[in-house]
């Protein structure tokens, strides 16, 4: 091989060698985009991975609060329901347990409720056999009413109080102390739900 083919085979090897070179630049450059748009795409994939479960972990969140809440609701409900029947039940053993003097006033209050809700004109008043002695002449006239307007029943049924009704019965007022109670815990339920928060 002589010296020109030498300088060829030369410059053919320093040729190649560039442009080997410069597939290696370039390929390592593609490399690096690739790897850079891959790394990004893999940063965005975590990114919306990790806002996906963000979502569901504020969707728990709210519905456990909700829950919570519901929970706290039917605690305070619990509680109210518990408040009133504690009331009631010692209102209705005071009532029940009141000395004979005090018995027989309240016996009046509740009759004289019974005349104002039926309005004049004869009356009848049934009450336990124990209480009838409450409602002579002369405590009827004390109380205002006049006693031939009343026919006054001894009924064992009526436990304490009084039922009154109409001569003909359709109308019928019941003011024993446990239908008193039945009345009074529905507006006290009402009282506490407009705003008695404990």
């Amino acid at each position: 091989m002589n010296e020109q083919e030498r300088k060829l085979r030369d410059e053919i090897l320093e040729d190649a060698k560039r442009k080997a070179e410069r597939a290696l630049t370039r390929g390592k450059r593609e490399a690096a985009k690739v790897r850079e748009q891959a790394a990004t795409e893999q940063q965005a994939e975590r990114d919306n991975a990790l806002q996906r479960a963000g979502d569901r972990a504020e969707a728990q969140g709210r519905a456990i609060l909700a829950t919570v809440d519901q929970e706290v609701r039917r605690g305070r409900l619990i509680a109210r329901e518990e408040v009133v029947t504690r009331c009631l039940d010692e209102a209705l053993a005071a009532a029940r347990s009141l000395p004979p003097a005090e018995a027989q006033e309240s016996l009046g209050e509740l009759l004289s409720e019974a005349v104002a809700a039926f309005g004049p004109g004869p009356l009848t008043v049934r009450v336990h056999p124990t209480a009838a002695a409450a409602f002579s002449a002369e405590r009827l006239t004390a109380l205002g009413l006049a006693p031939e307007s009343l026919e006054v029943v001894p009924d064992e049924s009526v436990v304490d109080g009084l039922v009154a009704a109409s001569p003909d019965g359709l109308r019928q007022f019941d003011n024993t102390y446990a239908t008193r109670c039945k009345r009074l815990r529905e507006r006290l339920r009402t009282l506490l739900a407009d705003g008695i928060e404990f």
